[in-house]
């Protein structure tokens, strides 16, 4: 969920909790989480989204009440008193079966606590006191909200501000009492997590103003950035994260928000990036890992200390305490925990090496792979024949498909850009597995693997592949993964290659636009087929948020580049509009570059072919389509039609012309813009592969216009020749003055996903033919 795609506000449906008051204990008053939580609801009614779809539940102190209603009306919001655990629990396990919708939203902010044995945060309920501490637990309610009885809501997103301090910390006479919730059957869904404190911090609130610091944060970011309820959520957790950051540099208050990203039924997470400062809670966590394993043995931690700065190029240090300038040195040093836990296993320390393990995994500590095993990797690396971004980026997705990472260099790779992109796999290193009581395999250690397996595109020798798959051996071994988890990612390795080689075609890259609304401004979704038949959606920060065409262009021209082939071979781009989109979106004149000589023109820099959408009525996507492989089977003929003003009296008898033209399998359109949009349609409609127009405000061209572009030509080589058409267009436009667009729809080629959240074409569209 790299940020949410096209949101209809009818389809976001929120659950927004907001507890200042607790009747049973007056001392946990917390002023201000409603008013908070009020303002994020405010913040989805000003998005749009429905009052009915916003289940606004509030515990406000008595003297809160006038002005939360006020505001509330104001905002055309109702609001619920909720005074006990019941209350809440009765919306997320009954009231969310009775909706439905694309996007799940749930902000919660009041007290909380980190729950003992490893339950996580705890989220404490109204009706909470100190003999009887009621909770939810964060962990749980996360885990209920991918029930498969829910309808829709394969997007969820989950605000948290509450401490997540140890209980100890509190000194509370009694422990914490949790409110279960069900245990139906689950489904895979895209959770994205946003919670105010790291475990073991306080989640600060700012008593004089009556806000927590971190809902205070998030609200003043969504307002400012995030306007139409489409949040670039690793920006939003990068700049929450970023403020957090400075003012404890500033101030010395130390709370750390954390994003958690959920994607399978397993809980596999992805946690967010983390910073190089080094906070007391992991140098706490670190030293007691030390201390709990070396016990009074000083002399064992000071000869590590020694022999691993030296190795990672560090001085050594004469410090008293030489415990913690190790520990402070392994999570804040590039590679010095990897390196350290590779002596202890080479040692045979594996139990100690096993809790460094779960440190690394915890804190995010920076560099997975040690000094050694980065500096071997490289000088294989160096041998390997030269890849291409495609070659790179199709491996990279096999072996990864959640990461989306991806390269988008021009040309072929160095060994230096490809460590580049080694390294920022080193940034998910899995995780533990109690199935098989081991690590998971780490995706630089997968991405290795599918190398070493890769048949192509130049012969390797075979004493490099060896070299390599047993790099990845010592690797796993140093992790402690198991072995059958290895040899699991070898096969499938091995079964991905043999299906690439059998069936390689030409790379594609297809890109879903989507107009905003306001000037120059358009959703793009840019999707990658490496040449294997399978779509993966580009991994940038751009892609699937509005952008102006100025972006829209660099971002398909980075795409592009990625896909391009060793031999300089680049994919057709293929763009998807709705029907009604394809005369209004003049993707040929986009320029991605004004300001940098010479000009980057999208129809000049890349081969472009147009793709209509399917219609939103199924039974007219049925019919067009059977016309459609119809004549695409008829694909390697000849003959056209060509449409102008004659038919064009009304859509009826243009679409009755397609339509008797048996044997026809493309067509050509001479008219201006204005009887052309109904031309253009009308071919569509008729399931046309082929169509060609002039996509500019122009005179009606004659058929003697369109020699150049040679429509009775190969059908697979016209998206080049209109490329160059346009080239010259732009050398001599008085020569050239037709601006020619291309509807090629190829039927054997299948379409991405459509993305549930973005715009369909209205039902009533379809009666125009």
């Amino acid at each position: 969920m790299a940020g949410l795609n096209r949101i209809r506000p009818g389809d976001v449906h929120a659950v927004v909790v907001g507890l200042e008051n607790y009747p049973r204990a007056a001392e946990m008053s917390l002023r201000g989480a409603a008013a908070n939580a009020l303002r994020f609801a405010r913040w989805l009614r000003d998005g749009g989204v429905p009052k009915q779809n916003i289940t606004l539940l509030l515990s406000p102190l008595e003297e809160s009440v006038p002005n939360i209603t006020a505001e509330a009306e104001g905002a055309g919001l109702t609001w619920r008193s909720v005074t006990a655990a019941e209350d809440i629990r009765e919306v997320f396990v009954h009231e969310l079966t009775t909706v439905s919708g694309g996007i799940l939203y749930v902000y919660w902010g009041g007290h909380g606590v980190l729950g003992r044995n490893g339950t996580g945060p705890l989220l404490f309920t109204p009706d909470a006191c100190s003999v009887d501490l009621r909770c939810f637990g964060v962990e749980e309610l996360r885990e209920f909200l991918t029930r498969d009885d829910l309808s829709g809501f394969a997007q969820q997103v989950l605000f948290v501000d509450a401490c997540a301090a140890f209980e100890e910390q509190y000194q509370l006479e009694h422990g914490t009492v949790l409110v279960p919730f069900p245990e139906p059957s689950r489904r895979e869904v895209d959770q994205f997590l946003l919670y105010a404190a790291r475990a073991g911090q306080e989640a600060e609130h700012d008593t004089a103003q009556g806000t927590g610091l971190f809902s205070r944060t998030v609200l003043d970011w969504l307002e400012e950035h995030a306007p139409d309820l489409r949040p670039d959520l690793p920006t939003l957790e990068r700049d929450v994260r970023a403020w957090f950051e400075e003012r404890y540099t500033s101030t010395g208050t130390l709370q750390t928000p954390m994003a958690y990203r959920y994607r399978a039924l397993d809980g596999t997470q992805e946690f967010g990036a983390t910073f190089a400062r080094v906070d007391h809670a992991a140098l706490l966590h670190v030293t007691g890992t030390f201390r709990t394993a070396f016990g009074e043995d000083e002399g064992s931690c000071q000869k590590y200390a020694g022999r691993i700065a030296k190795a990672c190029g560090l001085a050594p240090t004469d410090v008293m305490d030489p415990v913690e300038w190790f520990a402070r040195a392994l999570l804040r040093t590039p590679r010095m925990m990897a390196t350290f836990i590779e002596a202890l296993t080479s040692d045979g320390r594996i139990e100690t090496a096993r809790a460094f393990i779960e440190l690394t995994l915890v804190h995010g500590v920076p560099g997975l792979l040690s000094v050694q095993e980065h500096a071997d990797l490289y000088h294989l690396l160096v041998r390997w024949p030269r890849l291409s971004p495609a070659t790179v980026n199709a491996l990279t997705t096999a072996a990864t498909p959640a990461l989306g990472v991806q390269v988008t260099a021009n040309g072929v790779l160095s060994p230096d850009e490809l460590m580049e992109h080694v390294e920022r796999l080193e940034g998910f290193p899995g995780g533990y597995r109690p199935a098989v009581k081991g690590f998971k395999v780490p995706a630089v250690v997968e991405f290795v693997q599918f190398l070493a397996i890769h048949a192509g595109p130049e012969q390797v020798p075979h004493a490099l592949r060896i070299k390599l798959a047993q790099w990845g051996d010592r690797v796993a071994e140093r992790l402690l993964v198991d072995s059958g988890e290895l040899n699991r990612v070898r096969e499938k390795a091995e079964e991905w290659d043999a299906v690439l080689q059998a069936s390689r075609t030409s790379a594609r890259l297809v890109v879903q636009i989507y107009p905003e609304g306001t000037q120059d401004s358009y959703t793009c979704v840019v999707w990658t087929d490496p040449g294997t038949g399978e779509f993966f959606r580009y991994g940038h920060a751009d892609n699937g948020v509005p952008v102006t065409s100025e972006r829209a262009m660099r971002l398909i021209d980075r795409a592009a580049r990625s896909l391009t082939t060793d031999e300089g071979t680049t994919p057709v781009v293929e763009i998807v509009l709705q029907h009604d989109d394809l005369m209004d979106i003049p993707v040929h004149t986009w320029d991605g570059a004004p300001d940098e000589p010479p000009p980057a023109l999208l129809g000049v820099e890349q081969q472009i072919a147009l793709r209509c959408a399917p219609m939103t009525s199924p039974d007219r996507e049925e019919r067009r389509r059977t016309s459609l492989k119809r004549r695409w089977a008829s694909r390697s003929l000849s003959q056209v039609v060509y449409l102008d003003e004659s038919n064009a009296a009304d859509d009826r008898q243009a679409y009755g012309t397609l339509s008797s033209e048996r044997n026809a399998s493309r067509a050509v359109v001479r008219s201006g813009r204005r009887i052309g949009t109904a031309l253009v349609r009308a071919a569509l409609f008729a399931g046309y592969p082929v169509v060609l127009w002039d996509s500019a405000d122009s005179r009606a061209p004659t058929t003697a216009d369109f020699a150049p572009l040679r429509p009775e030509g190969d059908v697979h080589e016209l998206p080049e020749r209109v490329q160059s058409y346009w080239a010259r267009a732009q050398a001599n436009g008085t020569r050239h003055p037709l601006r020619p667009a291309l509807l090629l729809e190829d039927h054997d080629q299948r379409l991405p996903p459509a993305l549930s959240l973005t715009r369909s074409s209205a039902p009533e569209e379809e009666a125009s033919c």
